[in-house]
């Protein structure tokens, strides 16, 4: 998110805060519920696409642990079933595991699941014969969940990417949405409260000044309230 996005932001939430803050002053301002309720829903939205845009920072950790399992299970099934396969003179099942622990879990995500599901289901169709090599049923089935688990995590860091430059593009939007809905509806209606509720007014626009985080003043666009004079709108 750019700085600029960044900073409105932080404003709109200081802002919103203040409008809780003071809920029981303007909660039977009819105009003036409505402007909050469409701010609050624009909030959500803001925050459910800041969550997309900072995305998952563990995706390709996860991935790769997954693999690793997997790996680990792939390699025990590969190594009793070869022996198997040796033992008994079977050299199309020697052929079907005959993966190195270094090249069964390597390549395209896709592949290395369809490279393992080989192998387990090469496996299964022993798998009466193999309790004595160290492989039973639970260990297939545990070979078998691996497997699906990797599946399911294959394409985390790519929809994590995707997610991340949507929300990229969506962010900047909501946010002139938000500043709007401030500016349009509810700055206008904070005059009537200036007398009878000065606390509010003050705090209000105070928050509404938009801070420049990158050391110098506030942004020029922003409104400071006039104490006497009518409001200025703020942009």
């Amino acid at each position: 998110m750019k700085i600029t996005d960044q900073n409105r932001v932080n404003m709109v939430t200081a802002t919103s805060g203040v409008i809780e803050k003071y809920k029981s002053i303007w909660k039977d301002h009819e105009a003036f519920a409505e402007g909050v309720d469409a701010l609050d829903q624009k909030m959500e939205q803001i925050d459910e696409q800041l969550e997309h845009a900072q995305g998952n920072p563990g995706a390709k950790e996860l991935k790769e642990l997954a693999r690793k399992h997997l790996c680990t299970s792939a390699c025990e099934v590969i190594g009793a079933a070869g022996s198997y396969a040796t033992k008994n003179s079977d050299p199309e099942l020697a052929a079907k595991v005959g993966y190195s622990p270094s090249e069964v879990a390597a390549g395209k995500a896709s592949d290395v699941v369809a490279r393992c599901k080989a192998i387990w289901s090469a496996a299964t169709e022993v798998v009466d014969d193999l309790g004595k090599y160290g492989i039973t049923t639970a260990k297939l089935r545990l070979f078998k969940k691996r497997i699906d688990a990797f599946d399911g995590v294959k394409v985390a860091p790519r929809q994590n990417r995707v997610k991340k430059s949507a929300a990229a593009q969506l962010l900047p939007q909501l946010v002139r949405d938000a500043v709007g809905i401030l500016r349009d509806q509810l700055d206008g209606l904070m005059v009537q409260f200036q007398q009878s509720s000065p606390k509010f007014y003050e705090e209000y626009f105070a928050a509404r000044a938009v801070v420049d985080n990158r050391g110098s003043r506030a942004e020029e666009t922003e409104v400071t309230p006039a104490k006497t004079a009518p409001l200025d709108k703020a942009a």
